[in-house]
This record gives C-alpha cells, sequence and structure tokens, in this order.
C-alpha cells in the first residue's frame, strides 16, 4: 500500500474537499487555480493561469462516487476501491491525450496532460463568451434562424471530426457548446464523458456516466448498454431542438414509457412547425431524435445527406403543427447474423457501438420451448390431460447459446467454475369449453423461464399476445426489477418481447456481446417504468 493510501485509512471522511482551493498550485508551480467552475461525475473544473499569464480551463480527475480529497490529495474512498479509482485515473489519462490529438477549430483544444496530487489533469483553452443555453434562457443574445442553421452545419462538422477518430463525446447540450466572442463561432468542449474504447472495466465504472434529462438518448440511462454515433446526434438534435422551439425536450425516458403503454410519442415533430427553417433540415432533427437507436441517423454524413439542396428548397411548412401518433414499436425481429469480425466497439464510458449479432447455431438450441396444444380438442386427446411439464436441466453458457465464433462463452467471472442449473418449464393451464361440443378452446400456454442466480419469468401465451412476467427473484437482487413486472420492451434496442422466445434470443445475444445489465420498459401495476437486472459476463 502506497503512503497515500495509508494516509486515506487514517482519516475521517468528514474532514475531505471535493475542489481544490484558489492558490492552489499544479505540476510545480507551472499552473495555479484561480477559481471553481463546475463539477460533475467524472471531475471538476477549475480556471487557472498558466506559467505564461494566460487564462486556461483545467480539468481534474475526481470520481466523486469512490475518491476523496485529504488536503490537495485524491485517493480512494476505501481500500475496496482502490483499483476503481486507479482504472479511472488511468482511463482519464489515455482519454485526455487521444483528446489532445483532436484538431478542429470548432472543438476545445487539449493542450497539456500531466498528473499530481496522485490523479491527473487536464489543460484546454479557456473560451471567454456565452454558451447556447444562455441564448435560449434570455442572458445572452438570443439567436436568428439563419445563425442556429449555421451552427448546426458547424457542430456537424466538429462531431464528425470526433467519430472519425472513433471517440463519442456523450455529453452534448446546449451549454456544452460556447460561443467564441472573438470570432463568433460555436465550440465544442467538455469531453470529459468520452470514451474511445468499451471493455467490461469502462462498463465497471457505469455509477460516473453522464445523463442529461431531455438531452441524453435513452441509452445512456442504462448502465452497460450500446451507445454509438447516433447517440451523440441525438444529444445534438436534441439541443437545437431546445435552441429552435424554446422549449427543452421531453426526455427520452418519458418518450419511452409513453410508447411501451402505447400512448403515443409525446415529443412534437418539428417538421411543419417552423416555416423559417428549410424542410429538410427540421426532418434530419425529429430523424435524429427517434426514440429507438435503430430508427435514428446513423452518422453525421447520413444527417448531411438529408441537408443537401436545402438552400435551394423552398420553405413552405405551414406554421400550425402537425399531429403525429407514434404506436408501440411493432416486433422486432434480430438482424441477419454476420461474421463477429466485422463488430467494432466504439466510444463510450458504459457501452459499446452496434456489434455484429452473433450468427445462429447450425445445432439445435438447448432450452426446450415445447409447443404445447393450443385448441381444446387436441388437448383433451393428449395423454397428459391435466397439465404439460417439460424440464429441461441447463447451465448459463447453455441457456444463453454460442458466441459469433462458435465457441461456448467462458464462464462469468464471479461465479463459480460449474453453473447452477437453470430450468425451462412450459405448462399449460386448462381452461373450460365454452359454446357447443364442436368449439375449439385456444388454450394459455405458460413458458417458464428459469436462469442461474434465482431469476424467473414466466412467459405466458393466449390467442391474443404473449406476456413475459418477472415470477421471482433472487435475495439479493442486483438491479431494480420487481417480481410482476410485465416485459414490454428491451430498452436499448427497443426490440418488444412479444413473442415466446424474445427474452431468451435477446439475453443470448447481449451476453454473447459481453453485456451484464439488462434493461427493459415493464408495465408495474398501471405505470409503465424502466428497469433492469443484472447477471454475469461472457469471458
Amino acid at each position: 500500500m502506497t503512503a497515500a493510501a495509508r494516509k486515506f485509512d487514517s482519516v475521517d471522511l468528514g474532514t475531505a474537499a471535493d475542489e481544490l482551493a484558489p492558490g492552489t498550485r499544479l505540476l510545480y508551480g507551472q499552473f495555479t487555480i484561480e477559481s471553481f467552475i463546475n463539477s460533475g461525475g467524472f471531475g471538476i473544473v477549475y480556471i487557472a493561469r498558466d506559467s505564461l499569464d494566460r487564462q486556461v480551463v483545467i480539468k481534474e480527475c475526481f470520481p466523486s462516487a469512490f475518491c476523496r480529497r485529504i488536503g490537495t490529495t485524491v485517493g480512494a474512498r476505501s481500500r475496496a476501491q482502490q483499483d476503481e479509482f486507479r482504472s479511472a485515473v488511468k482511463g482519464f489519462l489515455q482519454e485526455a491525450l487521444t483528446l489532445s490529438q483532436l484538431d478542429h477549430p470548432n472543438i476545445i483544444k487539449v493542450h497539456h496532460v500531466f498528473e499530481d496530487n496522485e490523479t491527473a489533469y487536464m489543460a484546454m483553452d479557456y473560451i471567454d463568451g456565452p454558451d447556447l443555453l444562455q441564448t435560449v434562457e434570455g442572458t445572452a443574445r438570443p439567436l436568428t434562424p439563419k445563425e442556429i442553421v449555421f451552427f448546426l452545419h458547424t457542430m456537424l462538422d466538429a462531431l464528425g471530426h470526433v467519430h472519425e477518430r472513433g471517440l463519442l463525446h456523450r455529453d452534448i447540450s446546449p451549454d456544452n457548446i460556447i460561443l467564441n466572442k472573438a470570432s463568433g463561432q460555436p465550440i465544442l468542449i467538455d469531453f470529459g464523458a468520452s470514451r474511445k474504447d468499451v471493455t467490461r472495466k469502462s462498463r465497471a465504472l457505469s455509477g460516473l456516466r453522464v445523463v442529461k434529462d431531455g438531452y441524453s438518448p435513452q441509452e445512456f440511462y442504462v448502465s452497460g448498454s450500446k451507445q454509438a454515433p447516433c447517440s451523440d446526434l441525438y444529444a445534438l438534435a436534441a439541443s437545437f431542438y431546445h435552441l429552435i422551439t424554446g422549449e427543452t425536450p421531453k426526455t427520452s425516458q418519458e418518450r419511452l414509457s409513453a410508447i411501451a403503454g402505447r400512448e403515443g410519442d409525446p415529443l412534437r415533430p418539428l417538421a411543419g412547425r417552423f416555416k423559417t427553417y428549410p424542410r429538410g433540415f427540421l426532418d434530419a432533427i425529429d430523424k435524429a431524435m427517434a426514440i429507438f437507436p435503430r430508427d435514428r441517423l446513423q452518422s453525421v454524413d447520413e444527417w448531411r445527406s438529408m441537408l443537401v439542396g436545402d438552400a435551394a428548397r423552398p420553405v413552405s411548412e405551414p406554421a400550425a403543427p402537425v399531429a403525429r401518433t407514434v404506436s408501440a414499436p411493432p416486433a422486432a425481429s434480430l438482424p441477419p447474423a454476420s461474421s463477429a469480425a466485422s463488430a467494432q466497439a466504439q466510444a463510450s464510458a458504459t457501452g459499446m457501438a452496434p456489434a455484429s449479432e452473433p450468427a445462429e447455431s447450425a445445432s439445435p438450441s438447448p432450452i426446450v420451448m415445447i409447443q404445447a396444444p393450443r385448441n381444446l380438442r387436441d388437448f383433451l386427446m393428449s395423454s397428459a390431460a391435466a397439465a404439460l411439464l417439460v424440464v429441461g436441466l441447463l447451465s448459463l453458457p447453455d441457456l444463453l447459446g454460442r458466441g459469433a465464433d462458435g465457441a461456448a462463452p467462458t464462464a462469468i467471472a464471479a461465479s463459480a467454475p460449474t453453473f447452477a442449473p437453470a430450468e425451462t418449464l412450459v405448462a399449460v393451464a386448462p381452461a373450460a369449453v365454452v359454446g357447443t361440443p364442436r368449439a375449439q378452446e385456444l388454450l394459455p400456454v405458460t413458458n417458464v423461464l428459469r436462469l442461474p442466480g434465482g431469476y424467473t419469468f414466466d412467459v405466458v401465451e393466449t390467442d391474443t399476445a404473449t406476456q413475459t412476467v418477472v415470477s421471482e427473484l433472487p435475495a439479493e437482487l442486483e438491479g431494480s426489477i420487481q417480481v410482476g413486472d410485465v416485459l414490454l420492451v428491451y430498452a436499448p434496442t427497443g426490440e418488444t418481447l412479444a413473442t415466446a422466445t424474445a427474452l431468451r434470443e435477446i439475453l443470448q445475444r447481449e451476453f454473447a456481446n459481453g453485456i451484464s445489465t439488462y434493461s427493459f420498459v415493464v408495465r408495474r401495476g398501471d405505470s409503465t417504468v424502466l428497469a433492469e437486472f443484472r447477471l454475469g459476463v461472457a469471458g
């Protein structure tokens, strides 16, 4: 244990302070802290002055969830959190070095990366000017439609530069775009939440994820979710939606819950409402803000393609809003299988870019999902007239299938070498005959899916619908899901659980991709909420 770690073990938490005091010197006096700006889950931001008497912005790695400060020294809150803290510092340094290589006139420039006080820092240009949020709130001059159109084109260029280097910003919002007083140009700032490569270690630090209501896409609310360039595009579109309408957009969680509850999307589209903007300009923002990632614009180039010819097109939309009703998404089928070699990890702290789905194994699935007789006459003619029960003992790797390379996934790191057996049971509940003896009554069929660890789901099939219901949970639950929850939509992808095998297929695919936390829109009583549970990850 280092001397700093021993020092932290011996000091009461109540003596710790978060930000550095004005006058604190960093890097042997090269930088002097002048004032505190703000703080978040990833770190603390200061205004400082360098050795050449220039104002700079300093960002300090300070993951407050598991670190604290004694004097000026930063360390883990407890001995058990030392690995997490050191991983956070290492990741901060790696990303700061990557960001220092970004060279674009509309992106904040990182010009110094260093370690001090047992943590890491980055020094950036100081930009004097208001942010875009201030132009909406009235503390800065409001923007004209022509300026808003120009600024969006400029931000698309900047964001394209970021994405081309395998990065995601992950914290785009109006207050993170500053208008430089000197040049009049918008500058994208605050890359503290950005990530280049996604690993299980980075997903373990998901408590540091940044979520901004109104601007963050729904996948940012889900620990370990897949994130991609379209996630940044959603946030950029939401930011400019706010500039155009003067209203903060509905949160993605509100929208997701309303859609899952078949109430329609509460977000009013821009198209047709503002005649002072080109038609394609508004259409592109609406599409980029689609609630499900698969429905959004997927790249900056795709967004630009919707703007081609905008300048020459007449603006003739009526001023009155156009009503739009969005129903719950249809049952989603999995995309065609593709080679695992084509999967590319994208930047995020807690997710990954869309990956190719694992190819289906040529061998039959180890889960025996037996279809019971669906009409009364066939059922009465069967040898088991009271009930049908089929039990298959499985291990978790068999339950969730094989990976894209055909090999069985390796064991969960925290689990024993062998897994507790899981069961899949299919039961038929007899129903009374109604009508004439020739009437054929469809029977409800219950498929019971049991996972190691104590998770059990009842998949109830009737002639009109399929419902996946949480029936049992482990005593030490990791997640917010509850017994009785009805699973409606897999939140990261928007897939509905409309078939008896939907849950198994989702778990099979995500497990093979290393996902450990599964988030669903669920019906809980009379309300629709977002809930999640956690299993182990493959290898």
